[in-house]
């Protein structure tokens, strides 16, 4: 019987009468290129009914390009967006190289897809969002009112392909120039001078730093510095030496432990201040050769300047202190020697000295001048502690 069958092939309709038993005696009658990788509904070996429709989409090839990605595909899709649809592309808010609408042909279609993205951009301390179709990095900055300065410039390049979810920088530039004030070092002059012991130094001109202006050029990317270079600079002021004196003198070589005295002291012995404040001298009298202070240091010596007297510019408490307290040595040698006064006299012979009851000869030998007593309780520390370390305390019988 002749029965009234719908044809559609590729979206085409038509109503055609046939005589055939099958889907296929149908497209055979048509006179349609079929080929085995057409989609063909229902299948051609289908029985004809009355009213059916039969449809033909064929297999079209479309080049296809996603957000710069390519790959050739295989559809049978009547149209660039069916085509879409049917390949998985999310063409919603995309940017599409044709329109949805657009009928394919067999073959020689070309789809490129700029897909939809929601991206953020952070610039100047802020998150700027985007969401468009956006392919490259400066496309997606077009879609703000962000502005790139002379130097200023992305984390990306411009012409590179972003992504759903990337974030992008703006890093600004800044180039300036900047002006510093910096110290120049004065220098150091020595002078000789025989006025001063070898070791010895003086200060003759305190000297002072100049100043000069130093320009430079900096780099800054979003605030931090990235370069520092030198352009010029300008001297404000000159810088003026410091002078120093440096002693030439040579000092006497330390004196040979003299036997001038039943200890061999060269300090001179005998309790300079005594303990009741005596002014009476040593036993052996502090002789003219040197030897103060008994053997057996039982007897006391005067303190020309009276018993415990002061130390001048130290009080008794800090001469005690330097000497190192009742625990030492030397405090025990000096309360001993001077009750300590720095300016105590042996008044039984005149001839021993201060804290430690030097010889004038032996002060000198020691590097001291004039008279100990006129020297400070420091000085007479020093010198005292210099012979020690010449002839040992068998200088001193109260050691």
């Amino acid at each position: 019987m002749n029965k009234p069958v719908t044809l559609d092939v590729n979206g085409q309709s038509e109503e055609v009468r046939t005589f055939g038993g099958t889907v296929g005696d149908v497209l055979d009658s048509r006179d349609l290129d079929i080929e085995k990788r057409d989609q063909i509904k229902p299948g051609v070996d289908k029985k004809i009914s009355r009213d059916m429709t039969i449809t033909v989409n064929t297999a079209k090839e479309v080049s296809l390009s996603v957000d710069g990605k390519k790959s050739d595909e295989t559809t049978h899709a009547n149209t660039v967006g069916q085509a879409l649809a049917d390949l998985g592309v999310d063409a919603k808010n995309a940017d599409l190289s044709a329109k949805p609408n657009q009928k394919l042909k067999d073959e020689g279609n070309e789809i490129d897809v700029t897909t939809a993205k929601d991206l953020t951009i952070v610039a100047d301390g802020k998150d700027h969002k985007v969401s468009a179709a956006a392919g490259t990095a400066k496309e997606a900055l077009g879609e703000t009112k962000l502005k790139l300065d002379k130097d200023d410039f992305l984390s990306v390049p411009l012409s590179s392909k972003v992504s759903d979810g990337q974030v992008l920088t703006v890093n600004r530039v800044k180039n300036d120039t900047v002006k510093e004030k910096q110290a120049i070092e004065a220098k150091t002059e020595t002078k000789k001078s025989d006025d001063l012991y070898v070791g010895e130094t003086k200060v003759e001109e305190e000297g002072k730093d100049g100043q000069k202006q130093v320009s430079y050029k900096v780099k800054t990317v979003n605030g931090n510095e990235v370069k520092k270079e030198k352009k010029d600079e300008k001297v404000l002021s000159e810088p003026k030496a410091k002078v120093v004196i440096q002693g030439t003198k040579k000092k006497e070589a330390p004196a040979e432990k003299p036997d001038d005295s039943d200890n061999g002291s060269d300090a001179g012995t005998g309790d300079g201040g005594s303990d009741n404040g005596s002014d009476a001298g040593t036993g052996d009298g502090g002789s003219d050769d040197g030897s103060g202070g008994s053997d057996d240091g039982d007897n006391s010596t005067g303190g020309g300047s009276g018993s415990g007297g002061g130390g001048g510019d130290m009080s008794t408490q800090e001469i005690k202190d330097m000497l190192g307290g009742p625990g030492s040595k030397w405090y025990q040698v000096a309360k001993c020697e001077s009750e300590f006064n720095p300016r105590a006299v042996n008044k039984s012979n005149n001839a021993h000295f201060g804290l430690f009851q030097f010889k004038i000869a032996t002060w000198q030998s020691m590097g001291g001048s004039g008279n100990p007593i006129d020297a400070s309780p420091q000085e007479q520390f020093d010198r005292a502690k210099k012979l020690q370390a010449a002839a040992g305390w068998g200088q001193w019988a109260c050691a």
